[in-house]
């Protein structure tokens, strides 16, 4: 990968994911630690990330939406996969809570064929959504984060408890056999609720988020019921998703 590539996708990264690590870019990117080092230096000098004590941080932006539909694109193929096993395992006329991860917003396009009703705190996926003909879409009320467009916050909550969905499907930023996380608490208490709302919770998150941790611990692995992702996991984490009684499904390549 060329320099200049790999510049643009440790930005796009960490844009989505709001921070990130060298180890793990390094890790992602399959390059060494000081080549990464070496990136995140010409990324600030350029103002396009700040840089901390093992890793960056993103900057905020004006341009809201680009931002939004830019890192959307990071994994792009992956998200498909894991949208369309996710879309298979809907019933119609089922109620779904979407968290506003990236991944999430991978399903959407695939729910044209059923009638579904839909809560979201995503101002992105509710978009989306309202483009669909047989889906009714809430949006949850809240404090609006402006380069992310979710909204969060006790109004988010309070809200949410008012529902009883038949399905959640909830993005993962991380997850090991501690359980699953998130870098912010604000967001990650949001999604705490959405799995206490739905009586069946989907988990969706690619090889790259597993065997982490986060800042913000969102709940155990005994929360979830299903968890998608593209490649088996190691021994160690298979072991503690059968031991938490979640379903695994593997989004493989036709």
């Amino acid at each position: 990968m060329l320099m200049e590539d790999r510049l643009v996708l440790i930005k796009q990264i960490i844009e989505e994911e709001r921070s990130a690590s060298i180890e793990d870019l390094a890790i992602r990117l399959s390059v060494s630690k000081d080549t990464i080092r070496r990136d995140l230096m010409k990324l600030e000098k350029q103002k396009k990330i700040k840089r901390t004590h093992g890793g960056a941080l993103a900057i905020e932006k004006e341009a809201l939406i680009f931002d939004y539909v830019k890192r959307s694109s990071i994994f792009s193929e992956i998200k498909e996969r894991i949208a369309v096993e996710a879309i298979n395992k809907l019933q119609t006329n089922a109620t779904i809570i979407l968290d506003a991860s990236t991944t999430v917003e991978a399903t959407i396009k695939y729910l044209e064929s059923k009638e579904i009703q839909a809560i979201t705190n995503s101002l992105t996926h509710a978009l989306l959504l309202a483009k669909l003909p047989n889906t009714t879409t809430t949006i949850l009320p809240g404090t609006l984060h402006k380069t992310q467009l979710f909204l969060s916050g006790a109004t988010t909550i309070e809200k949410l408890k008012e529902y009883q969905a038949d399905y959640t499907f909830l993005g993962v930023f991380a997850l090991s056999t501690q359980g699953l996380f998130i870098h912010t608490e604000e967001e990650g208490l949001v999604k705490r609720q959405m799995i206490k709302q739905g009586r069946t919770v989907i988990a969706l998150a690619d090889h790259t988020k597993l065997n982490k941790t986060g800042f913000f611990k969102i709940c155990d692995l005994s929360a979830i019921d299903l968890l998608i992702t593209d490649e088996t996991p190691d021994k160690e984490l298979l072991n503690a998703l059968e031991n938490n009684h979640v379903q695994l499904l593997i989004a493989k390549k036709e």
